[in-house]
């Protein structure tokens, strides 16, 4: 009976300072599932998840409080996603148990930022079994049953994300924890921001600071930090410390990056030294299927890194095999440029002869010929030789043209300065095949570059269809990856030698004509996600 009395007064005493009676959840784990603390993270991981917690605190003391909830949530078709909670707390003679559902929203600002927004709504209940000769007024309350509410927003930009939730938006009776009696908790009191960062240091490291600050406008707030390190895809080990409740360590074994157990340890507080070896919490986590595509932004602390060990696999063999495409097509050209060298050289030889045979021919009968025949000859020859080009260049103070043919072709129109035998000047128009003719020394239209053999990931000429530029091979294989867990397959990554910093792009279709490949820069920039769509021209 001692024990019992001793245990329910320390639990008034510490709940105060752990803000039980400001209806806001305390979890040292929390960054595992953050939508047990709002809402708007519901089907935040892109995945089909389920978490289970319990938490026991001042371990060894009999009747001392618990907390466990399991969750579950999952994102739907069109930004939609679905959660669910159950909980039940053991405070030794307060025990409530609750349930609730909740909708979110994802609201895509633009490729980097977005907007995740959460409303849940439920309902619990709360049994008081206080024995005889505790405090009398407690004696006093009833059982009740109550409905809840919280409403998060939270922001993402890349690996940041900030979060805000109001915890409780319907009013509700509770346990006022300093005076003893039953009080109404109004809505609208308490508020908790949440912020973390995702640090990749490499593809096997990575680290995550947390940050939890609980507002509240009745009772003292209340602020908490973690760290955590991901080793590999394994394991993760880290430290928290929340305010007046000291320190703890957290460490956790991921399975194949699809379940994950987690514990964390805090030592307790002060005032319990002597009765308690201070606070354990397990947490269980199961991701199941395979990630939504229909998921433009998720974050998960299962999966934690952009690729696991299978994908990076799966990307690995799919490199290797779009290289060695490439390779053939290479080689399939090489060989089309020897046979064409070859036949070309085959012609110049049948054309000397034909011109030997030729001029022999035209010899013999000018030695036959009469003179005047001759001298008649010359005097032509002579006035077209004073009509011939002696020299042609490019007008560069004249822009270039650019034009597509009615049968899609993309044309480059350069003027040119014509010097005439007798020294005459005129300015011409020609045009000129973009991919294949170009004059080397002309200026190219924008987007259009030429190409630079030498990187076997080097594009080749053509209407590009690009979705992203990037600075490395690994960045443009990441996002051509998320291009193709969104459904559209299809896309590879090329190289373009001629490009400022950004070398590597993200072709997601190559048009056989201008016209094809407007068509499907039109039709790419309307897909979600996509909407930075350019055409890239690549000349020889």
């Amino acid at each position: 009976m001692k024990k019992r009395i001793l245990v329910f007064l320390l639990s008034l005493f510490l709940a105060g300072n752990n803000l039980s009676a400001q209806d806001q959840k305390v979890y040292s784990q929390f960054f595992m599932n953050p939508y047990v603390i709002n809402p708007a993270y519901a089907g935040a991981t892109g995945y089909t998840t389920f978490f289970g917690v319990h938490r026991q605190q001042w371990i060894g003391l009999e009747g001392a409080p618990s907390f466990s909830h399991l969750s579950f949530s999952t994102p739907l078709e069109n930004n939609i996603s679905f959660g669910a909670l159950a909980f039940n707390n053991n405070e030794n003679a307060i025990k409530t148990s609750g349930a609730k559902v909740s909708a979110g929203y994802l609201l895509e600002l633009d490729r980097r930022q977005f907007l995740r927004f959460g409303l849940s709504i439920g309902g619990g209940y709360t049994t008081y079994d206080v024995d005889a000769g505790i405090d009398p007024t407690l004696l006093a309350l009833s059982n009740t049953s109550f409905l809840m509410a919280d409403l998060g927003v939270s922001y993402y930009y890349e690996n940041f994300n900030i979060a805000l939730s109001v915890p409780n938006l319907i009013g509700r009776n509770t346990v006022d924890t300093n005076g003893f009696s039953e009080v109404k908790l109004a809505p609208y009191e308490n508020l908790t921001l949440q912020a973390n960062y995702r640090h990749l240091i490499n593809k096997d490291f990575s680290i995550e600071p947390h940050l939890i600050y609980r507002f509240s406008t009745v009772n003292l707030s209340q602020y908490e930090a973690a760290v955590i390190a991901h080793i590999g895809h394994v394991i993760w080990a880290g430290l928290n410390y929340r305010q007046d409740a000291g320190a703890g360590a957290l460490f956790g074994i991921k399975i194949q990056e699809k379940g994950a157990i987690g514990f964390a340890y805090e030592y307790g507080k002060t005032e319990l030294d002597g009765f308690s070896s201070g606070t354990f919490e397990l947490s269980l986590g199961l991701q199941l299927g395979e990630k939504k595509k229909n998921q433009r932004q998720a974050v998960s602390f299962i999966h934690n890194f952009k690729k696991s060990k299978h994908e990076k696999s799966k990307s690995s063999k799919r490199s290797q095999y779009l290289a060695q495409q490439r390779a053939k097509a290479a080689e399939q050209r090489a060989q089309q440029a020897a046979a064409a060298a070859t036949q070309t050289a085959q012609q110049a030889t049948t054309t000397q002869t034909t011109e030997t045979q030729t001029n022999t021919t035209e010899t013999t009968t000018a030695q036959t010929a009469p003179i005047e025949t001759a001298t008649e000859t010359a005097t032509t020859a002579t006035t077209e030789s004073q009509a011939e080009i002696v020299s042609e260049e490019i007008d560069h103070d004249t822009p270039l043209q650019h034009r597509t043919k009615s049968d899609g072709v993309w044309e480059i129109g350069a003027t040119y300065i014509q010097t005439r035998i007798d020294s005459t000047k005129t300015k011409t128009l020609k045009w000129h095949d973009a991919l294949t003719d170009t004059p080397d020394h002309a200026e190219l239209p924008p987007n259009t570059h030429r190409r630079v053999p030498g990187n076997i990931l080097e594009l080749p000429a053509g209407h590009h269809v690009v979705a992203g530029e990037f600075i490395t091979y690994e960045e443009a294989e990441d996002y051509s990856d998320k291009i193709f867990e969104m459904g559209f397959h299809g896309s590879l990554v090329g190289h373009l030698q001629s490009l400022e910093d950004k070398k590597y792009v993200v072709v997601v279709h190559k048009g056989a004509t201008m016209g094809i490949a407007m068509e499907e820069q039109k039709k790419w920039s309307k897909r979600q996600n996509l909407n930075h769509v350019y055409i890239l021209n690549v000349v020889q």
